[in-house]
């Protein structure tokens, strides 16, 4: 029978008055179902055919398929009864485990406050002791016995400059008869007088300003920087910090925001004699971070500088901000350093360690201390006083609302400014007071201080994979703090760097640039000691850690306590070197000891000694030679200048590890050509002996030649110290100039430089960088040794008087071989003594380095 005939023979007889509705439309695969697959149909429609029309087969069906979903929701059962003690277990467990850390924390607590009482009663202990009567008669008895342990290292000291003292009476004695014994005695009492230090000490800071008064912020219609001030009461501390912001605008184009966020009095009410500033009042209280958001929205300057409102910038921290940010495309965000009004350091850049934590770098020290005072990388800044591109915060979502209502938000920023290939500064030279805990208190178990302990999880969970490379909460932070550093560099000088006065320094200096760019963080020290402006805060701001005193005792002091931060130190100068490389090798034995000989002192005063013929100079030379030699075979490696004495050291010391780092010149501009110029050019600074005896060899032996050769053609003497003997020498031809701070105008104004060295060592600063602005030198062979240059091709080269000045007017004149000369000295220093050739030697020295920790 079809299902039609069924329907209507046997189903619509029983069924009320058939409509559409009413006989249900039969599934056909029931009827004529295959035996070997399944039956695709739900349980209602087996219901309706099997049941209400009356089909055993699917009848029989549905009673199979009731009896399998009664076996499986048997088995589901059964499996529920053990989920559901295992979930009973698990609590168990959970209410176990939540009873032993309870436990725990009772046994720490104990513990704290055991260890508490113990240095409680230890420090009670050594108070009554310092205020015994023995302790107080004993007290020359420790002064003493101080003094004996720096005896060893006096001593040493003492046997050092004993060891020069034959060197140095060859030095004094062509410095009395070149330039005078009154000359003589002024450099002998400038070696002896000590500098004055820096003092050290905390002092505080300018408070908050008695009243609220009238106050103007100049406003500027095309700012640069926004600042964001936001404020939710505390009006007073608001004036504060604007009257600072005030001071500001006069250098940087700003726009002050003031976001009130809703605070019991209007801001603009309280602050109604503030002008100049724009006031914002939130409809309702938003928080910190939402408050911040909106403001940045407001904002029309191309930066955003976030300032809270109980901060107070000292002057110029708003363009030393800027600076960093503009100054370098690769920076994202700059931040300043954070004092306390007592004087106490808050802030000095941050650290965040594995758990999320954050540390204030050196909190509660002082704030002068060196080590807080260079430009660094940090893991984030604070946002009370953060600056950041406006387009680089909306492109990172600014302040995450995962965060909210406050705190971890600006370290979540600088992470993903981070993340995205951007660098985090801290910036030293921009200082705020920061009246900490005026906004939220300090106390973390409530208010809105308490996110701060739930936000630093979030941070944590957020930056896990990040914060793994990271040390573990307070270990050793001094390195912590420069944690991207590949390679960490000392370098000991005999004196402050000093580039606008002699060509080590500029050598120095640019190496200390090319280190930084191959990823190493360079801390330099003075064997003096000595904090000497401008150059402290110049190298400071170009990200080097200076040291000095009264924060530095003497350099062995500084080797005893941080040697094992270091992978290379190195030691310039032999006599700086030798009364210090017994502690390298005491508290640095993993540091690669170098010498950077800077010249070869001894074949120098050999061959003054030869052009003197002076057996007493000869005496102190042999006395330099074996001082000399002697720290080059005790160090690791020794850097020279140039192949010429890099061949001479593997024929007299043929065991030690040479590498030769040049001198370093970027190529100066060439603006004026050969008819735009007119002069004669000598540049050298006069504490260099050789330089005096090239200047008044020069004038007595070569200018009255020249003055007939070039009637009315003047040679210019540029360089620092000079003595009378130099200064004496003015006359018509000869213009002593001295000191000039900027050397470029000269090397574009003058057609020629001369430099007429008799003896020396070492490579020419002064040659090169004539070279590098494409002025033609003409020179004695002294003056371009090592230098590999081709006569009147790259340089002039005369040895005598007569040769000398008939070079020189040649030059002068020969337009042509002007031109020529200028343009190979310029592609010469290219290809021998650019930051690019630097940059393989000091290369070559990482890897040795590497080796030796490795090893």
């Amino acid at each position: 029978m079809a299902p039609e005939e069924y329907r209507r023979n046997l189903v619509a007889p029983l069924a009320p008055p058939p409509t559409a509705a009413a006989i249900p439309k039969l599934p056909p695969g029931i009827w004529f179902r295959p035996a070997h697959t399944p039956i695709p149909v739900s349980l209602k429609d087996l219901y309706e055919t099997g049941i209400e029309s009356g089909h055993g087969e699917t009848r029989a069906h549905l009673k199979l398929r009731v009896a399998r979903y009664d076996y499986e929701l048997d088995l589901a059962n059964a499996q529920l009864r053990n989920a559901t003690a295992e979930i009973a277990r698990a609590g168990g467990e959970r209410v176990q485990l939540r009873r032993e850390l309870e436990d725990i924390h009772r046994l720490h607590e104990q513990h704290s406050r055991d260890l508490e009482a113990a240095i409680a009663a230890a420090r009670a202990r050594i108070r009554d002791f310092e205020e015994s009567t023995f302790w107080k008669a004993s007290a020359p008895l420790r002064y003493i016995a101080h003094k004996a342990k720096e005896l060893p290292r006096s001593a040493r000291r003492i046997a050092h400059q004993t060891r020069l003292i034959p060197p140095r009476l060859g030095t004094a004695r062509s410095i009395a008869r070149d330039q005078g014994l009154v000359e003589l005695l002024r450099r002998v009492g400038a070696k002896v007088t000590k500098r004055a230090a820096r003092s050290a000490g905390i002092h505080r800071r300018a408070g908050l300003e008695s009243r609220i008064e009238a106050l103007h912020v100049p406003a500027s219609d095309a700012p640069k920087v926004t600042v964001i001030v936001p404020t939710f009461g505390q009006d007073l501390h608001t004036f504060t910090c604007l009257k600072a912001v005030a001071a500001e605008a006069a250098v940087v184009p700003l726009e002050v925001l003031v976001m009130d966020d809703c605070a019991p009095v209007a801001a603009a009410d309280a602050l109604k004699g503030v002008t100049g500033v724009r006031f914002e009042r939130n409809a309702q209280n938003l928080g910190f971070l939402r408050n911040c958001n909106r403001a940045a929205t407001l904002a029309r300057g191309e930066y955003l500088l976030f300032l809270n409102n109980d901060a107070v910038l000292e002057p110029g921290s708003i363009a030393a901000l800027l600076r960093v940010l503009e100054g370098a495309p690769d920076v994202g965000i700059a931040g300043a350093k954070l004092v306390y009004p007592d004087g106490r350091l808050q802030e000095a850049g941050g650290i965040l360690w594995r758990d999320g934590s954050a540390w204030n770098v050196g909190r509660g020290e002082d704030p002068d201390r060196p080590e807080h005072n260079y430009v660094r990388d940090v893991d984030y800044c604070s946002g009370a006083c953060l600056l950041i591109a406006k387009s680089l915060f909306e492109a990172n979502g600014g302040f995450d609302e995962l965060y909210l209502p406050a705190y971890y938000e600006d370290a979540d920023l600088c992470l993903k400014v981070r993340a995205a290939g951007k660098r985090v500064v801290y910036q030293p030279a921009a200082e705020a007071v920061h009246f900490e805990g005026v906004s939220h208190g300090v106390d973390t178990a409530s208010g809105v201080k308490r996110h701060q302990v739930d936000n630093q999880s979030k941070l944590q969970q957020r930056w896990k994979s990040v914060l793994q490379s990271h040390r573990v909460n307070g270990v050793l932070p001094r390195l912590e703090r420069d944690r991207d550093a590949k390679h960490r560099v000392l370098l000991v000088e005999a004196c402050m760097l000093t580039p606008d006065h002699d060509a080590g320094s500029v050598r120095t200096w640019k190496l200390i640039e090319v280190m930084q760019r191959l990823g190493a963080k360079v801390t330099f020290v003075a064997a003096n000691l000595e904090h000497r402006e401008p150059y402290v805060g110049r190298l400071q701001q170009a990200g080097v850690e200076v040291l000095y005193a009264p924060y530095v005792t003497s350099i062995d002091a500084l080797i005893e306590e941080r040697g094992v931060d270091f992978d290379i130190i190195i030691l310039a100068r032999y006599y700086v070197a030798a009364p210090h490389i017994d502690a390298v090798r005491r508290h640095a034995p993993r540091a690669l000891l170098v010498l950077d000989t800077i010249d070869l002192h001894y074949l120098r005063q050999r061959r003054l000694a030869a052009l003197e013929k002076s057996s007493a100079l000869a005496q102190g030379a042999q006395k330099t030679h074996q001082q000399e030699i002697d720290c080059i075979q005790r160090s690791d490696v020794t850097w020279v200048v140039s192949e010429v004495e890099r061949d001479i050291l593997s024929r007299e010391v043929p065991s030690a590890r040479v590498l030769v780092q040049s001198l370093i010149h970027d190529l100066g501009p060439r603006r004026n050509g050969f008819g735009e110029r007119a002069g004669l050019l000598f540049v050298g600074g006069f504490r260099h002996p050789p330089n005096i005896d090239a200047a008044l060899w020069y004038v007595g032996e070569i200018a009255p030649l020249l003055a007939e050769m070039l009637p009315g053609v003047t040679t210019h003497f540029i360089g620092s110290n000079a003595p009378r003997a130099i200064l004496d020498l003015q006359a018509p031809g000869i213009d002593v100039v001295g000191y000039v701070p900027d050397l470029e105008p000269w090397l574009e104004r003058c057609r020629v430089s001369v430099s007429p060295l008799r003896y020396g060592a070492g490579m020419k600063g002064k040659v090169i960088e004539s070279m590098s602005h494409g002025l033609p030198v003409v020179a004695t062979a002294m003056s371009v040794e090592g230098m590999r240059l081709a006569p009147d091709k790259e340089a002039v080269m005369a040895e005598e008087p007569r040769a000398f000045a008939e070079a020189v007017a040649r030059l002068y004149r020969d337009e042509g071989l002007w031109n020529r000369v200028s343009q190979s000295a310029r592609d010469h220093v290219k290809d021998h003594f650019s930051r690019e050739v630097a940059a393989e030697g000091l290369g070559r020295l990482f890897e040795i380095s590497e080796h030796r920790r490795r090893g």
